[in-house]
C-alpha cells in the first residue's frame, strides 16, 4: 500500500509515440514519476534516458527486476503484450496496456487469468472512453435519451502513413487488429449489449501492393445478446492528404433518438496562404496535455493512489480479443462465427 506522500513509480515498455505521450503525460501528474523505460532499439532507447533522465533497459524483465516498480505501461507492437503483462502481473505490479489486449485468444486467456491471480489493476487503453464527444454519447443514452439501442454503425479509417510508414510491424497487424478494438470496445460500453455473433468480410490489395500482406479493409457485422446488430468498417489505406490521421464516426441509433459523433471534424477551419483543418480535440492548454490519453493515464493513476477499479480492465479485454478474432476467423471461412 503506497504511503500519502509516496509517488506512484511507473515503468515504460516501449518508448515509440505513445510511450513518450504517456511519459510526458506522468510528468504533468503531481502523484506519479517514471522510474525507468525500456525500448529494444538502443539508439532510441538512448535518446530517450538522456531526455527524460531516467535508466533505461533493452531488457523488460530485467527493468522489472532491477527498479522498484508500482505500474508499468506496455506500449509494444499488438502481438507483444503477452509477457510483460504476465510479468509484471506476477510481480505484483500494476498495469497499463494498449489495445488491443493481444492478437491471440489463448495468450488473453493467460494474461486474464494472471491478472485476477495477482490481483492487480489493470487498465486496457480503450482511450474513446475518455473523449469528450462519446462521454457525452454515454451520458446520454444512460440519461434514457435514446431509449433502447436498435442499432450502431461506426466508420474508423487511417490514413496509408499508419501501415507504412508509423508501423514497421503493419505485416503482422491488420486494421481489424489495430482499429477494431476501438469501436467494437464502444459498442459495448455504451449499449451495455454483450457480442455474440459476428460476420466480417476483408479486403486485400492496396497493401498487399506494397509488399506488406495485410487487409486494406474490413467490414463487420455483430450480432448483440437482445438479437440488434451494429456494423463495423475500417481501412488504413486513406489518402496521407487527409486532414487528419484519422476519420472516427459513429452513428447509434435508438427507440426514440439518434446520435451521430464525428471526432474527424472537431477542429478549425483555418484559410490563410492556404486551407487546412486544424484538430482541436486533445489540445494542450496552459501546457498541460489535454487529450484523451491523458486524461485515461490520470485516470489509471488515481484507481492506483485511491484502490478504485479501472472501467476498461481484463475482462472487457478479453470478450473484445474473442470479437476481434473472431471477425477475422469469419472473414477466412466465410461463415458467421459465434462468441
Amino acid at each position: 500500500m503506497l504511503g500519502e506522500s509516496e509517488m506512484i513509480k511507473f515503468g515504460i515498455i516501449g518508448m515509440g509515440l505513445r510511450g513518450r505521450m504517456f511519459a510526458d503525460t506522468i510528468a504533468q501528474n503531481p502523484y506519479a514519476e517514471v522510474a525507468a523505460i525500456c525500448d529494444l532499439n538502443q539508439t532510441n532507447l538512448n535518446e530517450n534516458k538522456e531526455n527524460y533522465g531516467i535508466k533505461g533497459y533493452i531488457d523488460f524483465e530485467k527493468m522489472i527486476s532491477e527498479t522498484k516498480l508500482d505500474g508499468i505501461i506496455v506500449t509494444t507492437p499488438d502481438y507483444l503484450h503477452k509477457s510483460p503483462v504476465i510479468k509484471a502481473a506476477e510481480k505484483g505490479i500494476h498495469i497499463m496496456v494498449e489495445k488491443p489486449f493481444t492478437t491471440n485468444i489463448n495468450d488473453a486467456l493467460e494474461m486474464h487469468q494472471a491478472i485476477k491471480t495477482s490481483k492487480v489493476k489493470c487498465l486496457v487503453a480503450f482511450e474513446n472512453r475518455w473523449t469528450s464527444p462519446f462521454v457525452e454519447a454515454k451520458n446520454a443514452i444512460n440519461n434514457g435519451d435514446l431509449g433502447d439501442i436498435i442499432t450502431m454503425n461506426s466508420r474508423l479509417n487511417d490514413t496509408i502513413a499508419v501501415p507504412t510508414k508509423m508501423l514497421k510491424w503493419s505485416k503482422d497487424s491488420s486494421p481489424g487488429w489495430f482499429l477494431l478494438p476501438h469501436t467494437v470496445d464502444m459498442a459495448c460500453w455504451l449499449s451495455d449489449k454483450k457480442p455474440i455473433k459476428v460476420f466480417g468480410v476483408g479486403t486485400k490489395r492496396v497493401l498487399v501492393a506494397k509488399g506488406i500482406n495485410t487487409f486494406d479493409s474490413i467490414q463487420a457485422v455483430v450480432t448483440f445478446d437482445d438479437h440488434t446488430n451494429a456494423s463495423f468498417t475500417t481501412s488504413w489505406v486513406l489518402p496521407e492528404s487527409m486532414p487528419q490521421t484519422v476519420d472516427y464516426k459513429y452513428e447509434i441509433i435508438g427507440e426514440n433518438g439518434a446520435l451521430y459523433v464525428d471526432t474527424h471534424d472537431q477542429m478549425v477551419h483555418k484559410a490563410s496562404n492556404k486551407y487546412q483543418h486544424v484538430p482541436t480535440i486533445g489540445t494542450p492548454i496552459n501546457g498541460k496535455l489535454r487529450a484523451a490519453p491523458s486524461y485515461m493515464l490520470d485516470a489509471f493513476i488515481d484507481n492506483i493512489r485511491l484502490n478504485t477499479e479501472p472501467i476498461a480492465g481484463s475482462e472487457e479485454a478479453l470478450l473484445n480479443t474473442k470479437v476481434v478474432a473472431a471477425i477475422h476467423q469469419s472473414i477466412e471461412t466465410g461463415e458467421p462465427v459465434y462468441i
